[in-house]
C-alpha cells in the first residue's frame, strides 16, 4: 500500500512540473496600444507637383546626388519632423524609405478650399500664367481643393482630389472651408517662437515656427501677442504678430 501511495506522489509531481512548464512557456500577449486616427490622418500629406515628380531625398539639400525616390501627384508620405522651414523629413511607403521632401509640394486636408466661380470655371494649370494651353482641368464652384504652397500672390498651388491632379488656381476664386483667418509666418533670419503666455521668455516657448508656416488666429485683441493655432505643430499658443502676414 505504501508503494502505491509513492507512486501515486511522483505521478502527480510529474504532471505538477508539465503543468507549470506549459504556463512559463505560454506567450504573453500584449495589451493592444490605442492607436489615435486622428493624429495619423493629419500626418498624412498628398504629393502636389503641376508636372514632373517630388524628389525624396536623403539630405536637405537640392542635389541630383540625394535623391532616392521618385514621389508623384496623389501618392501618399507620412510626415516624420517639420522642424526645417523648407524640407520636411517624411516616409514614404511606396519606398519604404524615410527621407527629405520640399514641403510645398504637399497638401492635406487641414487646409482645404472651395471653389466659387460665378459662371463658367476655374482653370487647374500646369504653370503660373494665364494662357489656355496649360489648362490640365476644370474646376466649378462646389469643387474642393487642398492647398499647398500660398507664397504666389496670385496663383496657388492646390491638388485637386476629384481629379488626382496638382495645379495652379488664381487663388481670387477660392473660399476657405473653415470660417477662420489664416495667417502666414514670415522671418528674415531663425524662427518665430509659439509660446505658452503673452511674453518674451525662453522658458515659455512650446514650438518653433518657420517661414511660409500657416496659423489659424483664434485671439487677435493684444496689441503685440495674439493668440494662434499651429496646423503644422497642432498647437494652440502666442505669437509676435508682428511677424505675421
Amino acid at each position: 500500500m505504501k508503494k502505491k501511495y509513492t507512486w501515486i506522489r511522483q505521478i502527480t509531481r510529474v504532471l505538477m512540473t508539465l503543468m507549470l512548464t506549459i504556463a512559463v512557456s505560454v506567450p504573453v500577449m500584449a495589451e493592444p496600444k490605442a492607436v489615435d486616427v486622428d493624429t495619423q490622418l493629419s500626418n498624412m500629406y498628398t504629393v502636389t507637383v503641376a508636372s514632373g515628380y517630388l524628389a525624396l531625398r536623403t539630405e536637405k539639400a537640392y542635389r541630383d546626388a540625394n535623391e532616392i525616390g521618385q514621389l508623384y501627384t496623389g501618392e501618399s508620405v507620412e510626415l516624420v519632423d517639420a522642424s526645417d522651414s523648407t524640407y520636411w523629413y517624411v516616409y514614404s511607403s511606396k519606398h519604404d524609405k524615410y527621407g527629405y521632401v520640399n514641403r510645398k509640394y504637399l497638401a492635406n486636408s487641414s487646409y482645404e478650399c472651395t471653389v466659387s466661380v460665378q459662371s463658367g470655371y476655374l482653370a487647374l494649370r500646369n504653370a503660373k500664367a494665364y494662357k489656355s494651353s496649360n489648362e490640365i482641368a476644370k474646376l466649378y464652384s462646389g469643387d474642393i481643393v487642398q492647398i499647398a504652397d500660398t507664397s504666389d500672390d496670385t496663383y496657388w498651388l492646390v491638388y485637386a482630389p476629384d481629379f488626382d491632379k496638382g495645379g495652379y488656381v488664381n487663388k481670387d476664386y477660392l473660399v476657405d472651408r473653415n470660417p477662420v483667418i489664416r495667417k502666414t509666418v514670415k522671418v528674415t533670419s531663425g524662427y518665430l517662437a509659439l509660446r505658452s503666455e503673452m511674453a518674451y521668455d525662453d522658458a515659455n516657448e512650446i514650438g518653433r515656427l518657420n517661414t511660409g508656416d500657416i496659423v489659424q488666429i483664434a485671439d487677435s485683441s493684444d496689441s503685440t501677442y495674439w493668440k494662434v493655432y499651429s496646423e503644422r505643430l497642432g498647437k494652440y499658443g502666442y505669437v509676435n504678430k508682428n511677424y505675421l502676414q
